[in-house]
């Protein structure tokens, strides 16, 4: 006589039970991941795409940086530091990318090296000469404020390390700029490469 396989109907009701139950943690956990995710690009780090030569011979065009918008929130950059600064110009809205160079209430001051053949600038912080290494070449304009200037309160002295091809607090369009609108501080190098790592 010919048998036929019956299902027992309650195991496979208790095995398309369990198989539900168990893509449910997995579709949870999904979720959980993209709105991580997400916090993370919104809130904590980004990526930026460095524009001109206003920060070389440290930062090029095209370079891919990655940004801690939290740094410049929750605490106060320090001088040197390399920043990311929203500014609106005109109704045109970009973000630019400087170092920090005056903090709240230091007096910033560019002086003439009196050499009327061979103009030179050089900067001064709190009446102290800055050393730096990082530029790519001596100053040789000033901008268009009147020194010594003094940074206001809770406002922030940038400039570009290219000093002769930088637009940046030196001039009045931009002035110092508010920590309201540092939208983060630059940590690490993406691209290109060869210039893979963490930016001190």
């Amino acid at each position: 006589m010919e048998q036929t396989q019956t299902h027992d109907e309650p195991t496979e009701k208790r095995k398309r039970a369990a198989k539900k139950k168990n893509e449910l943690p997995f579709l949870l956990q999904m979720l959980f991941l993209v709105a991580l995710v997400f916090f993370l690009r919104t809130f904590v780090l980004g990526t930026v795409y460095v524009k001109g030569s206003s920060m070389e011979p440290n930062f090029h065009h095209g370079d891919l940086i990655f940004v801690n918008k939290l740094a410049t929130s929750i605490t106060s950059p320090k001088q040197g530091e390399i920043v990311i600064c929203r500014l609106n110009t005109d109704g045109q809205k970009e973000n630019i990318i400087k170092r920090v160079i005056g903090l709240p209430g230091d007096v910033i001051d560019i002086v003439w090296n009196g050499d009327s053949e061979n103009v030179e600038y050089s900067l001064y912080v709190n009446d102290i000469l800055l050393d730096e290494p990082y530029i790519k070449e001596t100053m040789m304009n000033t901008g268009d404020l009147d020194y010594p200037y003094t940074v206001p309160e809770g406002s922030y002295f940038v400039m570009g390390d290219n000093r002769n091809a930088s637009t940046d607090s030196r001039r009045a369009s931009v002035g110092a700029i508010q920590k309201k609108d540092l939208a983060g501080k630059v940590i690490f190098r993406l691209y290109p490469f060869d210039g893979f790592g963490i930016i001190s």
